[in-house]
């Protein structure tokens, strides 16, 4: 009996553990950068990380300035959207900054300098967290 019920209560918290993960990713979720050997093929948006390069990250100011640059590596008009983690001098995480181009011609880059959305102290770094890719509007 005893057996029966902590085999129910790990099912439950499975259950519920995996509930609260699917809840944070919305529908379509982000694309994050992945390689072919990870997902035994290269898929189109597997390279949508690759195109957004972190030129610049600095500090010096109130709020993050994140330089970014992004080419649209496909050969069709996109549209993207990138999150930056900012995280601070311990590596933890201490703001974002965030990027959207409507429309993005094949081949082109777009080099931006965006801010970050919380003021952070001393020294920082940024990596891409999420990058999309989708039609353009």
């Amino acid at each position: 009996m005893k057996r029966t019920t902590a085999g129910a209560l790990l099912a439950v918290v499975a259950l519920t553990l995996t509930a609260c993960g699917e809840e944070k990713q919305p529908a379509g979720a982000d694309v994050v950068q992945t390689s072919a050997a990870q997902t035994g093929s290269a898929a189109p948006e597997a390279d949508v990380a690759a195109d957004v390069k972190v030129t610049r990250c600095d500090s010096g100011s109130y709020t993050p300035k994140v330089t970014i640059e992004v080419t649209n590596s496909t050969g069709e008009d996109a549209r993207y959207a990138v999150t930056i983690a900012i995280k601070d001098a311990e590596g933890r995480a201490a703001g974002e900054a965030l990027f959207a181009k409507n429309r993005m011609t094949p081949g082109q880059t777009v080099t931006e300098e965006i801010p970050g959305d919380t003021p952070v102290k001393g020294k920082i770094t940024c990596e891409v967290a999420r990058a999309k890719r989708l039609p353009p509007k």
